[in-house]
């Protein structure tokens, strides 16, 4: 579900996109050489802009959670961007940079086309192996009350947002805010935060000096959970639906946006 690079981490589908880019690039060099027309600077043109209309089309779908804290909008790493609207924009890109130079229509999409190819046959892998067979996970946690409880049983027929944190990662430190938020703004969705490693004080403690008044605080001693879901970054957050699928993951911090988009999939799911 994620990969790290020594202390970097990114999930695996924003991994698989970047694999995708680099077939496409490399796909450009070959092409470009049988072709004899360079098609780099075109190339990178498609990516760009279909990496920003995709980027603006997501911003402003959720312009009211920016614009509460417009820093957000520059940063990438929250996920939040809408694929077709990406293709479109490459799409439209190619026509232009095709209309200029007709030389290198052939090349051109040939590379873009093996970028294409290499993110759908990746991505479709990783959807079969992973998504639409993923469960809540059969763990067992803790609770603050010292009760035994199962992830899978706990929060049966409504849908769940599982979010794996530890009191030294400060990403997982910011996102508590915006869990307590919606908690109260989707009162039917259960925000469950399962604490991977640390003690019962240290999150006791963690909460009093937070202020914090999350109802679904479990503990999970043994990082059984990123075990079972084999993503040993922090913080991962898990969207399941209520019939208790997997629908949506994200490593890293989340933007409210970004939270808000994946809670309204789980919740369009009922």
């Amino acid at each position: 579900m994620s990969v790290s690079f020594g202390p970097f981490a990114m999930g695996m589908l924003q991994f698989i996109f970047v694999l995708a880019v680099v077939v496409t690039m490399l796909m450009a060099w070959l092409v470009s050489k049988k072709y004899k027309v360079a098609i780099s600077d075109s190339v990178f043109h498609v990516l760009a802009v279909g990496i920003l209309v995709a980027r603006i089309s997501f911003i402003v779908r959720y312009f009211e959670l920016y614009a509460e804290a417009p820093w957000q909008i520059i940063n990438i790493r929250d996920g939040g961007f809408d694929l077709w609207a990406g293709v479109v924009g490459s799409i439209l890109m190619a026509v232009w940079e095709i209309s200029r130079n007709r030389k290198i229509w052939q090349p051109l999409t040939i590379a873009c086309v093996s970028g294409a190819i290499a993110y759908t046959a990746m991505n479709g892998y990783y959807q079969h192996k992973y998504g639409g067979e993923l469960f809540v996970p059969n763990v067992q946690v803790q609770t603050l009350d010292d009760r035994t409880a199962y992830l899978n049983r706990e929060y049966l027929g409504q849908p769940m947002v599982v979010n794996l944190w530890a009191t030294w990662c400060p990403p997982c430190v910011r996102e508590m805010p915006l869990l307590e938020d919606a908690q109260a703004k989707w009162p039917d969705v259960a925000i469950v935060t399962v604490n991977q490693g640390d003690t019962k004080q240290q999150v006791l403690d963690f909460v009093a000096e937070q202020n914090l008044n999350l109802t679904d605080m479990l503990l999970d001693h043994n990082n059984r959970l990123s075990n079972e879901i084999g993503s040993f970054a922090l913080p991962t957050t898990l969207f399941f639906n209520a019939e208790g699928m997997l629908i949506d993951t994200h490593v890293g911090e989340f933007s409210p946006a970004r939270l808000q988009q994946a809670i309204e999939l789980i919740s369009s799911d009922e």
